[in-house]
């Protein structure tokens, strides 16, 4: 099929005649409602009354899904009308003026979207639910008939609904964060808008609190809620905070014992080199009179160390006591 455009489906709400809908007559009982319909459907006797006294001023709309005729935009019309028609107020064989349209069940959700956004008050709840409903309704025409959308997903999705793309930031939030039991008050209209994204930025367990808070009837204002986002906000930077401050003093201890191991290689490097480099032979006669006592535990050393594997045990505890009583005298020149 052609690509549709979204400017061809807000065309379809204001001039649907211009975007080839087609008119025809049927009985109310032959169409159906669409099942993703969440459009609060009140006050049917009222319009019920308006319809039979100055006839029915606008026709429902109609998308045309595989033969079969749903609703677009005009549910409460068409209810007003069967309750006229079972009333008796209208003769059972009455049938209404309708304009429809073929096309995919992914564009009847899209075009069921957009045909209800302006011809009634929506409560905050029902906006919120629109908004999201709208985004997904895109993405599944985009996918699945080829719908052309420019832009940010977002500022498409605003420009439809009439309102700003910060304004459906906020209901993505509440759509996306907000728990079971807080989307339960808001739909109540326990929690207002506001009061629901701020909840919405909280962990769950808090939000189950607020959510508590207003079934029991408690008045939960915005800005109390706003409050708590702040504190929470605060008391996150603050642990990140001493997280980062015992990260930097772990790596400042890490620094410090990697300098003292270093020196501790170096010292053991020079002493072996020292051993296995200076001094290789013995000192010859007129000589020895020259040699320090540093010379010479280099020269013992070494000669040590070709013979370890002779060494016994009370060699060792000799040689351990000389080590001792060196490293002793070295510390206390230290300080």
């Amino acid at each position: 099929m052609g690509k549709w455009s979204v400017m061809e489906l807000i065309g379809m709400n204001t001039e649907p005649d211009k975007q080839d809908f087609q008119e025809i007559y049927l009985s109310p009982y032959e169409v159906e409602a669409s099942e993703t319909n969440f459009y609060s459907q009140e006050n049917i006797e009222e319009l019920a009354d308006s319809i039979r006294m100055v006839g029915q001023q606008q026709p429902t709309v109609l998308g045309r899904v595989d033969g079969v005729y749903k609703i677009i935009s005009g549910h409460r019309r068409n209810l007003a009308n069967i309750h006229n028609i079972e009333t008796g107020a209208f003769p059972w064989d009455y049938q209404a003026k309708y304009l429809y349209k073929d096309m995919t069940p992914a564009m009847l959700e899209l075009s069921l979207i957009v045909g209800n956004a302006f011809n009634r008050r929506l409560t905050p709840y029902e906006e919120t639910e629109q908004a999201a409903r709208l985004k997904a309704a895109l993405i599944r025409a985009r996918d699945e008939d080829g719908l052309e959308i420019a832009g940010k997903l977002r500022d498409v999705v605003a420009d439809i609904l009439q309102t700003s793309a910060a304004k459906v930031g906020r209901m993505n939030k509440i759509n996306n964060s907000l728990v079971p039991e807080a989307k339960e008050q808001f739909k109540a209209g326990k929690l207002g808008q506001s009061a629901a994204y701020e909840a919405a930025r909280l962990p769950e367990e808090e939000q189950r609190q607020i959510a508590a808070q207003a079934a029991a009837g408690e008045k939960v204002q915005h800005k109390d809620v706003a409050q708590k986002v702040t504190e929470k906000k605060a008391e996150q930077a603050a642990a990140r905070a001493e997280k980062a401050a015992k990260k930097a003093e772990a790596a400042q201890t890490a620094a410090a014992q990697a300098g003292l191991q270093a020196e501790r290689a170096a010292e053991s490097a020079d002493s072996s080199a020292t051993l296995t480099s200076a001094h290789m032979n013995p000192p010859e006669p007129d000589e020895q009179q020259e040699w320090t006592t540093r010379d010479w535990a280099i020269y013992h050393l070494r000669e040590l160390m070709g013979v370890a594997s002779y060494i016994t045990e009370d060699d060792l505890i000799i040689l351990q006591d000389i080590l001792m009583a060196a490293t002793g005298r070295r510390d206390n020149e230290r300080h």
